[in-house]
């Protein structure tokens, strides 16, 4: 019984510590420029890359996603812009594009990206 009881706490404990984790406590750990090494020992490995893309002039940018956990107290979600291999901008979806909530085209980025 007592064995039981040990494994459920230590159960529930984990979850709620692992639902707890949200990306929203580490964003101000980042800076302009950080490489994609220093952005992953910041926030840790994403959720997903939300969008990648490698430009006519061989540029490329990649959007990393990190969403909330499960049981957390920051509930948002963040994208953060790699370009060229370092950090360029970060920001909930829509931050940038004037809107927020429901889904936000990648496109918001940059207009000046576009291919003709």
């Amino acid at each position: 019984m007592k064995g039981q009881l040990a494994w459920w706490v230590c159960l529930g404990l984990a979850v709620i510590l692992a639902g707890c984790a949200s990306p929203g406590k580490n964003v101000g750990k980042l800076r302009l420029g950080d490489t994609p090494d220093v952005v992953l020992d910041k926030m840790g490995k994403p959720n997903t890359v939300r969008a990648a893309k490698v430009y006519e002039d061989e540029s490329s940018l990649e959007v990393w996603e990190y969403l909330p956990g499960v049981f957390t107290l920051y509930p948002k979600a963040y994208w953060l812009f790699v370009e060229d291999g370092r950090l360029v901008q970060w920001g909930e979806p829509g931050d940038f594009a004037g809107k927020a909530g429901g889904p936000i085209p990648v496109g918001e980025y940059s207009d000046k990206k576009r291919l003709d």
